[in-house]
């Protein structure tokens, strides 16, 4: 056996479940769950139908694996996969979102989805994953600074303080004691923090007592559901945890993220052969809990607006009732589309859909099932409570010209709650309830410079890496489309430099006026 089918055939022997021996043993290849998958009814494309992968592992598994397979392979009698037979079906794997959807087309209810993250496990075990730049990225990115988008701590902390500081706002970093830890999946804290500053304007509105880590700058999403890799995702969870314990919370907290929610529920028990330390919350319910109990008020929002169900958290964790409970506190004209809950459409972006670049263009093709379920409700945009879901309907709308020119078509639904939350704080006069976190009001000036955000840009600008945070946040694509809706950002930036000059002459700073720091 060639060395990378054996590092693969152990991969797939260590995490075969008796429900995958049923997977692989039990199906009829009737291909009734190509019917339910976007990628095979976009293209009619063979290559992308789920058994064209599922055999495949299926033909691994009886060769190598299987005692008729041992015998009758090496007479000729059997098909023998190879190393280059893996090498050539390898891009199919990941042209698949791993949603679930074909398992409610088979007639037994076989698990495609598990076969396809068994066999990504798979490569990412024989080094074969490391060939695709995009996943090799990823891996190294994840080894070296803990983030797969390759963001540094400096460039994480240093974009959010200075959208917050435009704002007035502030966020709680490393407080001890707070109720909550609340980690970042790294494709918001990358693509959307200049959105995502409102939940944390949110929080601190909601009176919520939470707390960010300056050192865990993400969730794992990416090892869990792209690569599926057992060591690295295991290795962030358990940072999960050890933070946890180091800050004193009570729980952790699952932002909008689809695959987030899956792991943190279902699959971190499995990566980590035990139960999570700490239980697990979603910001969904907890928003839900306190505008019901009357702790944050809104108004609702008076557009049209339709739910596009992540495929992870309501057909693969159940939570589609969350987020329509939630959605309909804050919206007056929600319209669900077709269809809808678990049968809903994949937004054909998660679990490296979106992520790899060479799945572009037929992604973009299978997505016009997408974008119709979205037009035929007429609503004036579509909202989710996941982050890539967000990004890739963004992607489709604009494809397909979806939606108007003067907005966006694709919006978080935490997006809808503060445009609710902010025209009731507004009407009472009550807007500086989203400046500061709870549990930072009323504490000394030495305290605000050690535990919010803009305390953290203040050290940093003094510190040897300010001059190259700089230079990044005067390049970064979404620091200029902040400055688009926010004239004051350029001046908050500015400020920043005038912090680091002040700092290089040796010059002390004024770290905080008893509300907010210099920066802010």
């Amino acid at each position: 056996m060639e060395a990378e089918m054996k590092l693969f055939v152990e991969s797939l022997e260590r995490n075969l479940t008796p429900e995958d021996i049923v997977n692989l043993e039990a199906c009829m290849d009737c291909k009734l769950c190509g019917e339910a998958c976007a990628w095979y009814l976009g293209t009619n494309d063979a290559t992308l139908h789920p058994t064209y992968k599922t055999n495949f592992v299926r033909d691994i598994y009886k060769r190598y694996m299987t005692v008729e397979g041992k015998l009758l392979g090496p007479l000729g009698l059997m098909p023998t996969p190879t190393a280059a037979d893996l090498r050539e079906r390898a891009e199919y794997f990941w042209k698949c979102t791993a949603c679930g959807r074909c398992t409610l087309s088979c007639p037994v209810g076989l698990s495609t989805r598990s076969i396809v993250r068994m066999a990504r496990a798979a490569y990412a075990d024989s080094g074969l994953n490391r060939e695709n730049p995009t996943l090799n990225a990823i891996a190294n990115n994840l080894e070296t600074v803990r983030h797969s988008f390759g963001l540094t701590a400096e460039q994480v902390m240093a974009r959010y303080s200075l959208f917050l500081c435009s704002q007035a706002a502030e966020m709680a970093v490393d407080v001890q004691g707070d109720d909550i830890l609340f980690v970042c999946p790294s494709a918001a804290n990358t693509k959307i923090p200049d959105y995502a500053t409102k939940m944390m304007m949110i929080l601190n509105a909601a009176d919520i007592s939470y707390t960010v880590s300056s050192r865990l700058l993400e969730t794992g999403t990416e090892a869990d559901h792209i690569l599926v890799d057992h060591h690295l995702s295991r290795m962030i969870l358990e940072a999960w945890e050890d933070e946890a314990e180091r800050l004193g919370v009570k729980q952790v907290m699952v932002a909008e993220c689809g695959c987030d929610t899956r792991s943190l529920f279902f699959e971190a028990t499995e990566m980590l052969g035990r139960p999570f330390k700490f239980p697990v919350i979603l910001f969904d319910p907890l928003i839900t809990e306190r505008i019901k109990t009357g702790h944050l008020p809104v108004e609702k929002v008076n557009s049209s607006i339709t739910l596009h169900d992540p495929c992870h958290s309501t057909r693969l964790a159940g939570m589609g009732d969350v987020m329509r409970e939630l959605l309909q506190l804050v919206a007056s004209n929600f319209i669900e589309m077709t269809p809808n809950r678990e049968h809903n459409y994949c937004c054909n972006g998660g679990a490296g859909g979106m992520r790899l670049p060479e799945n572009a263009p037929v992604r973009r093709t299978i997505s016009s099932i997408k974008a119709n379920q979205i037009k035929n409700t007429g609503a004036d945009y579509v909202t989710t409570p996941c982050v890539v879901c967000m990004l890739t309907l963004d992607d489709t709308c604009k494809t397909y010209n979806v939606g108007t020119s003067d907005q966006r078509a694709a919006t978080m639904l935490f997006e809808v709650v503060y445009d609710a939350m902010y025209t009731a704080l507004e009407r009472r006069g009550e807007l500086d309830r989203m400046r500061m976190p709870v549990d930072l009001r009323n504490t000394s000036p030495d305290y605000l410079w050690q535990h919010t955000s803009s305390g953290k840009v203040t050290q940093l600008m003094q510190s040897e890496k300010a001059a190259d945070v700089l230079a990044w946040l005067e390049q970064d694509e979404v620091v200029q489309r902040f400055f688009t809706n926010h004239p004051e950002g350029p001046v908050k930036l500015e400020t920043f430099r005038q912090m680091h000059a002040q700092a290089q002459r040796g010059e002390i700073l004024e770290h905080c006026n008893g509300k907010m720091t210099m920066s802010c």
